[in-house]
């Protein structure tokens, strides 16, 4: 999937007496955390297939896809996008209310780009030079379903660096070039980058201010909405000078509204709903946060849900540009909604069975699955092993593109993720 932090990136979880601690007792429970969040690799591996499902259908069973209403399936991308926000921004909201200096930018750095990096571009290249099943023009001019119209193998050498640098999202000649779902990983980048700016000044202001930690915590939140609201506005702003009026073109054509819908410009606001869940989950955690808010966080969360996912289906049904904000807003609440007796030292079966065996494994490697699943469905396309337009050849080509693409990520994932993350970790343990 997206760049996604891996499953111990942050800490804190349910009381377990044999899972190692990486972290402090929590103040309300006094006993320690395990380093991984119970209940989130499962709706993470979730995500990834319904995004993998909507692809496939989307090129195989376009027919499908429109009676059965499965481009909703497309939304479990937002999810990514606050869980990405909930998770990295996690860590930094403990040192802040634990009044500890900020994390190492060092180490953040190397981590992050050791994350996305060493894998994305083993994929690129294989997807590029070997299968040769990636766009070499927009993909929303150039896709035509059942074909291998506008694939093949880049070769022009300033698109490759832009793909290979993930900047090609931000040039309009090179939008929807490359893996096309890769658009994902250059948002995730830009907001690796930033959140330690924004959140550098909530804890500049801690040191020299008196303010509490629980409101400087809000500060990269707060901007980081703005920045995603003023960028809706100015896109939106810009679609009847552009003269285009197809709405797939506004969203993903070679232009510069597309451009702008795809970028942190628009879409940062999607990351700060999870962020938004961190600070709740480390305020009831540490008691900062108490009463009938921090007992019944399930019970307001789970309700909460419902009208966000009525505005949701409504935005998505007109497709408005502020559909994202209220699906990951409905992600957050629901994140929340798994992990919430978590905060409270407190066991949860739902996290428990949320993180289903083989969902989990899914979403353990979902980078990898992400990453591999178009240039495969591709390939096995070009085999013959794809089915017709139909309920059951969707089904078809969703399994068969399941199996090879978690097959490839599972070599990708121990060869090249593992590895890259284990030389994180130690040059972290090294500082």
């Amino acid at each position: 999937m997206t760049a996604t932090p891996d499953s111990t990136a942050a800490a804190a979880t349910a009381p377990s007496s044999t899972a190692p601690s990486s972290t402090a007792p929590s103040s309300t429970s006094g006993t320690k955390r395990p380093a991984r969040i119970l209940g989130l690799d499962g709706p993470r591996g979730f995500a990834c297939l319904c995004v993998l499902a909507v692809h496939v259908g989307g090129h195989n069973s376009p027919v499908t896809v429109a009676n059965y209403k499965l481009g909703l399936l497309g939304q479990g991308l937002i999810f990514f996008f606050a869980l990405s926000g909930f998770l990295i921004f996690l860590p930094m909201v403990r040192r802040l209310f634990a009044g500890k200096p900020m994390p190492d930018n060092k180490s953040y750095a190397v981590h992050r780009i050791l994350r996305v990096f060493p894998a994305y571009i083993v994929i690129f290249l294989f997807a590029n030079f070997v299968m040769r099943a990636v766009f070499t023009e927009n993909a929303a001019v150039a896709e035509e379903h059942f074909t291998d119209a506008g694939l093949g193998m880049i070769t022009d050498p300033v698109t490759l660096l832009g793909n290979l640098t993930l900047v090609h999202s931000y040039v309009p000649s090179m939008l929807q070039t490359g893996i096309n779902p890769s658009w994902s990983l250059t948002l995730e980048l830009m907001f690796y980058i930033a959140l330690p700016l924004l959140t550098g000044i909530a804890f500049y202001l801690a040191r020299r201010t008196s303010i509490s930690a629980s409101v400087l915590v809000l500060i990269p939140v707060v901007v980081m909405f703005a920045i995603g609201v003023a960028g809706k506005l100015y896109t939106a702003s810009r679609v009847e000078p552009s003269g285009i009026t197809d709405p797939l073109l506004l969203d993903w054509g070679p232009n510069e509204v597309a451009v702008l819908s795809r970028s942190f410009f628009s879409l940062a606001d999607n990351f700060t709903f999870g962020m938004a869940a961190a600070v709740i989950f480390v305020a009831v955690d540490t008691g900062v946060l108490k009463g009938w808010t921090a007992k019944n966080m399930r019970w307001w969360t789970g309700l909460a849900m419902l009208p966000v996912a009525a505005i949701s289906l409504k935005l998505i049904d007109d497709n408005s540009r502020w559909q994202t904000t209220f699906v990951s807003l409905g992600s957050a609440l629901l994140i929340l909604f798994i992990i919430a007796p978590l905060a409270r030292g407190e066991r949860s079966k739902l996290a428990e069975r949320a993180d289903w065996k083989p969902l989990e494994y899914v979403g353990t490697i979902s980078l990898s699955v992400y990453l591999w699943h178009f240039p495969v469905l591709i390939m096995v396309g070009r085999f013959g092993w794809m089915a017709g337009d139909s309920p059951v050849g969707m089904l078809w080509n969703f399994v068969v593109v399941t199996a090879v693409s978690v097959l490839f990520g599972t070599i990708t994932y121990r060869l090249v993720e593992k590895p890259a993350l284990m030389l994180a970790r130690k040059y972290k343990s090294g500082k």
